[in-house]
């Protein structure tokens, strides 16, 4: 029986039960599961909502009327789901193993990374644009509110359901409402369905997208909507890492429907954030604009250079769509296919590597200079570092273009970081005095042996960092926001938002 096969079997099983008590009994799984990291992992909460999905997607199960699902069927079904992938999945022909465990890892990885403040991040970085900006306004007419006002909302929600709430009351925004106003249900209206509508939503094209075996993979979909409205005064979270999850990623995946209408004007927004990061740490780094000044706007360039104890540690930042499809696939071809921005850096790094061993370049450290370069792309792409990335694609696909390349970038000297990474690695710098030279080569030495190879930078950083430090963004839209809600509580008259 193929992953497809068992797929639709466990679907059928699922449509003789009513919508709505796959969804209570759910709900019930979910919150008394829910616990430490390792908790989550052992409970599987993706499978849960996946079963959710199932049911609510299909149209020929009624959400009110049928038979209601026991606790005890509700669990077997996910123990089939569970079993699909050691039972059913193995290597497909023209696949790896590199693929194949990055696909099933990704989904549990982001129930195991904790909530923090990366919510605020893209809100925040169109909130420093003009009003009259084309994304500024993209973003308002896309989310119904301004960049600030969804900060502070987001604020309130999210610290509301990491307190531990399952349930909110329509009431609990009724303290905002003199100021905030019609903002209020705009911004709820983005993140709650009944189930009615969520069956709508769940006929979309997007929901459509990831189907059969790739649906084992996916984090669930339901973190566009992580609140479902089950009573006429309360909406309940599904899980408080998919409201998480669900608040991170909200304003790109609504803003990702304009395409490049959007990618474009916010790749430069990313980029500079990043060169941001850069110099909070180490304010002497060169920027894509000192390196232009010095060999021309023509030159081979990155985003920002590092130079220190011997190393260029070399940052190129890599915004794009990067949809779901690019998350949940094992197929070599299609990780290749869809990740050309991140090979973009790793060849870009290979030609500025050049470049600076050139004795007449101004930046050119010596012949014994190392080089590294981390790619930071916009989202958590498990690409891990180069090696990795080599593996993932068919064989030969990765290829140094000359022999000079691979003397002076190995692969192992090359890793692939989401931006949260990145802000990790720098703010632990910042925080801690380490050096990144150290960290880095540490980091290639425990790469280029499999026993002690990580996936992820994040588990570099484990036994280094010691302090943490948010970046100045996130840490200036945190005090904003809660200068802004503090004033509306302590404010009996109203502002217009």
């Amino acid at each position: 029986m193929s992953v497809e096969q068992a797929v639709r079997r466990i679907r059928n099983q699922l449509r003789k039960y009513s919508a709505r008590s796959v969804v209570d009994v759910a709900l019930h799984e979910l919150w008394t599961d829910r616990g430490s990291r390792l908790e989550n992992l052992r409970a599987a909460p993706w499978i849960a909502l996946l079963l959710v999905k199932w049911a609510l997607q299909d149209r020929m199960a009624h959400i009110n009327l049928g038979e209601r699902i026991s606790i005890a069927v509700f669990d077997n079904l996910r123990q089939q789901v569970w079993d699909l992938p050691t039972a059913l999945d193995g290597v497909r022909s023209g696949g790896n193993a590199t693929a194949m465990l990055r696909k099933l890892l990704q989904q549990q990885v982001e129930f195991q990374r904790a909530a923090g403040w990366g919510f605020l991040r893209w809100a925040a970085l169109i909130a420093r644009r003009p009003p009259n900006d084309a994304l500024w306004q993209r973003f308002r007419e896309t989310l119904g509110v301004t960049p600030d006002t969804y900060m502070d909302l987001s604020m309130a929600l999210f610290a509301s359901t990491m307190e531990g709430r399952r349930n909110i009351s329509d009431r609990f925004f009724d303290p905002l409402l003199p100021s905030y106003g019609n903002a209020v249900g705009q911004f709820m209206n983005l993140f709650v369905r009944d189930l009615s509508a969520l069956r709508d939503e769940l006929q979309k094209p997007t929901a459509q997208e990831v189907r059969g075996r790739a649906e084992l993979a996916e984090f669930p979909y339901l973190r566009r909507f992580p609140f479902i409205r089950l009573s006429p005064s309360e909406v309940t979270c599904w899980h408080p890492l998919v409201l998480a999850r669900g608040l991170e990623d909200a304003v790109h995946l609504r803003l990702s429907d304009y395409g490049e209408r959007y990618t474009q004007p916010f790749s430069r927004i990313f980029e500079s954030y990043v060169i941001e990061l850069v110099l909070e740490t180490i304010p002497d780094a060169v920027t894509e604009a000192d390196y232009e000044r010095a060999l021309g706007a023509n030159a081979a360039k990155v985003e920002a250079l590092i130079r220190e104890d011997g190393c260029n540690i070399m940052v190129e930042a890599k915004m794009a769509l990067f949809t779901e499809s690019v998350i949940v696939t094992d197929d070599p071809e299609t990780v290749f296919r869809k990740t050309a921005r991140v090979r973009d850096a790793v060849f870009q790094g290979w030609k500025v590597s050049g470049a600076l061993s050139s004795p007449v370049n101004p930046y050119h450290g010596g012949q014994q200079t190392e080089n590294y370069l981390l790619v930071v792309t916009s989202r958590q792409l498990h690409l891990g570092y180069g090696d990795m990335l080599a593996k993932l694609y068919p064989s030969g696909k990765l290829a140094f273009p000359n022999e000079q390349a691979e003397h002076l970038l190995p692969l192992q000297n090359i890793f692939i970081l989401s931006i949260e990474e990145f802000e990790d690695l720098m703010g632990g710098v910042h925080a801690d005095g380490t050096s990144l030279s150290s960290l880095l080569r540490k980091a290639a030495a425990d790469n280029s042996d499999p026993s002690t190879a990580k996936m992820y930078f994040s588990d570099h950083l484990r036994g280094n960092r010691r302090h943490g430090h948010q970046p100045a963004l996130i840490s200036q839209a945190i005090q904003n926001s809660e200068n802004r809600l503090k004033k509306v509580l302590s404010d009996d008259g109203a502002t217009e938002r």
